[in-house]
């Protein structure tokens, strides 16, 4: 028997926002399956679905069936076997359908009580309880999509993970490449340079945010803390990241594996300093100096170092030096031009911030 919850619970809402390889999807688990917590099975690119033009079109004309069908034919990884996450999940979708379905019976679909019950559709398909009080804890992963869910969900709390900069970057550079040949280009290393500076200023300059170590995940403070900022009461749940009650056995992008779901310690190694050149540290030290407010050692430039560092930005990084012959002889003219693009870019990036906080130095 389907239980669809009564009228008078209520709903509050929280979204979980990475800086890059920071243990966001760790987190995630260890919140799955938590009394009063209703979460997913992954990260949900919710708004890049929704703002789809033929989803759109499904959502206005209140066509729920068609909708719901399309949803999971998009999102297979979250219903049946995420191949990079490392995760079986086996849900039963014919049951999540009929919730759904019922849950949106007699009711004009807008996004949010779209994104609303689809989350009540999954937690009760798992036969979880919904409680008085409940907080829907989604997945947002990145900026664009965490901006649009606050929009949407206006007082909705944001959980930030964070990790020493130097360390995020190497491994967002080191395993997306081990994984996958074809990060080896300098448009994921912008992306990756830019992010874990931009995501951590974009949450900062929010209210209601808490921010998460990796290096600190496993602490009882930690959870602790992280549960009374949902506020929601504690449970021994939070020490174990599952999917579905399924152990995790952490992503394929990871060079260690853990099969019990259980905090990864290989990742509070750090092995980033060999990375790295004096001249790379310069910089960023100084594009990442806001790190140092949450405790990392973040060396502050003196005024002699300011002054030299703009010449440091024409010179590629030490990363990026050993890969340059791979990437300057690439076969296709247009490959070769993206990669100059991307590099001129990211001169560009550094003279913008160096300029903008160069007097107010952060």
């Amino acid at each position: 028997m389907i239980v669809i919850p009564k009228k008078g619970y209520k709903l509050n809402f929280a979204c979980i926002l990475t800086t890059g390889r920071t243990g966001s999807d760790f987190l995630q688990g260890c919140l799955d399956g938590i009394p009063g917590i209703i979460t997913f099975s992954g990260e949900i690119p919710f708004y890049k679905f929704i703002n789809d033009p033929n989803t759109k079109k499904i959502l206005n004309n209140n066509n729920y069936n068609k909708l719901i069908l399309l949803f999971i034919k998009k999102h297979h990884n979250l219903f049946y076997k995420d191949n990079l996450e490392n995760k079986k999940i086996s849900l039963k979708i014919q049951k999540f359908k009929k919730i759904f379905l019922q849950l949106s019976k007699n009711k004009n679909l807008n996004r949010k009580t779209f994104l609303e019950n689809l989350y009540l559709s999954y937690h009760l398909t798992l036969n979880r309880n919904i409680l008085k009080k409940n907080i829907i804890v989604h997945h947002s992963h990145n900026v664009t999509e965490t901006e649009m869910f606050l929009k949407d969900f206006k007082n909705a709390k944001i959980l930030v993970t964070i990790r020493n900069p130097m360390q995020n970057l190497k491994s967002g550079i080191d395993n997306w490449i081990r994984y996958d040949k074809n990060k080896k280009n300098f448009e994921h290393f912008f992306f990756y340079v830019r992010r874990i500076r931009e995501d951590l200023n974009f949450a900062i300059r929010k209210k209601r945010f808490l921010c998460i170590k990796l290096e600190e995940m496993n602490l009882n403070k930690t959870k602790r803390n992280i549960l009374k900022f949902l506020n929601i009461g504690y449970s021994k749940l939070i020490n174990i990241s599952t999917f579905a009650g399924k152990p995790w056995k952490s992503d394929k992008i990871s060079n260690f594996k853990v099969r019990d779901g259980k905090f990864n310690k290989s990742v509070l190694q750090e092995n980033w300093k060999d990375f790295y050149s004096a001249k790379d540290l310069l910089i960023l030290n100084f594009l990442y100096y806001k790190y140092s407010k949450f405790g990392y050692k973040i060396r502050k430039l003196s005024i002699s170092q300011k002054v030299c560092l703009p010449f440091l930005f024409f010179f590629p990084l030490k990363f990026e030096q050993k890969m340059l012959k791979d990437i300057v002889l690439q076969p296709s003219l247009s490959i070769f031009i993206k990669n100059i693009y991307y590099y001129i870019r990211k001169i560009l990036y550094f003279f913008k911030i160096y300029l903008t906080n160069i007097i107010a130095y952060e």
